[in-house]
């Protein structure tokens, strides 16, 4: 592939895996009969970036393990996507797979673990790649070269999977190029009372007409946002799959909650929750 035609994404997992040694990962990863990953990408405005992408592997003696903590005998590999017009959390979460699939020894069964719903079923075939071809064909065709079974599993994000909470903190380090204090500033800010607490129009539109349902500022249990979480992910794989289709200040609203829902202290708005449950059922009565 040219440099002219070479997407951003791809281009950040070549150059950052060039700075490891393969003799090292080969010697660390075929130390079990099995590798494990764990991957996640994160885009600071979504769409246009910046954008970064991290994938942790590790050898395990069987896939079905479950992993609590952060072992010491790992592989951790991050990248930065610049901004662009085309630069989008989702191709963040592929360029993740990808770096996956190149560290991990194609002939040992590896097992990716991602909280991206979209990724998943698109990886496993559940839904077409509609969107995103260029890096699909890539995955692709990382997958024809290996010889052992590749396997996903989803994880909830944000809920204390050691390796997805690691995996979360090394792509938001990727996206601002590993300076810490601005990736640091940036979480402080997307807590709820650093934000102004300004909604789009619409958002305001759906808050009038719905404040007999939820009150503005009425902090969630954790079964409700973690069912808002699943109710965003699933619009966005739909959304990303070709089965709905989306105005652009619904696409926006959709991309803006995935960002926000990352952080269990947010409280979303009456219009917010609203609007998230109009999209939802909306989209039921369509498929």
């Amino acid at each position: 592939m040219s440099q002219e035609t070479e997407s951003l994404e791809w281009r950040s997992v070549k150059e950052a895996l060039a700075g490891f040694s393969a003799e090292a990962v080969r010697s660390t990863l075929r130390r079990r009969p099995a590798v494990v990953a764990y991957t996640d990408g994160a885009c600071i405005k979504n769409p246009g970036g910046p954008a970064g992408w991290s994938a942790i592997l590790v050898p395990v003696e069987r896939l079905d393990v479950p992993l609590s903590e952060i072992p010491a005998e790992r592989i951790e590999a991050h990248g930065h996507i610049p901004p662009a017009a085309t630069t989008t959390n989702n191709r963040a979460e592929i360029a993740a797979l990808l770096a996956a699939l190149s560290l991990a020894p194609p002939d040992r069964p590896l097992k990716i673990w991602s909280d991206s719903q979209y990724t998943i079923k698109v990886a496993t075939g559940d839904y077409k790649a509609r969107m995103n071809p260029d890096l699909w064909q890539l995955f692709h065709w990382l997958v024809n070269h290996r010889t052992a079974p590749l396997s996903f599993g989803w994880v909830r994000g944000h809920a204390g999977q050691a390796l997805n909470e690691r995996a979360d903190e090394l792509a938001g380090l990727g996206a601002w190029q590993d300076d810490r204090a601005a990736y640091e500033q940036w979480l402080r800010s997307q807590q709820p009372e650093a934000r102004s607490g300004a909604v789009t129009r619409s958002e305001a539109d759906q808050s009038r007409s719905g404040r007999q349902a939820a009150d503005d500022g009425v902090r969630p249990s954790a079964s409700e946002l973690a069912l808002m979480r699943d109710q965003v992910q699933e619009l966005l794989t739909l959304l990303e799959s070709g089965r709905i289709a989306l105005k652009d200040n619904e696409r926006q609203f959709l991309y803006n909650m995935a960002q926000r829902l990352r952080y269990p202290d947010f409280v979303p708005t009456a219009g917010q929750r609203n609007w998230l449950k109009g999209l939802s059922a909306r989209a039921r009565r369509t498929l």
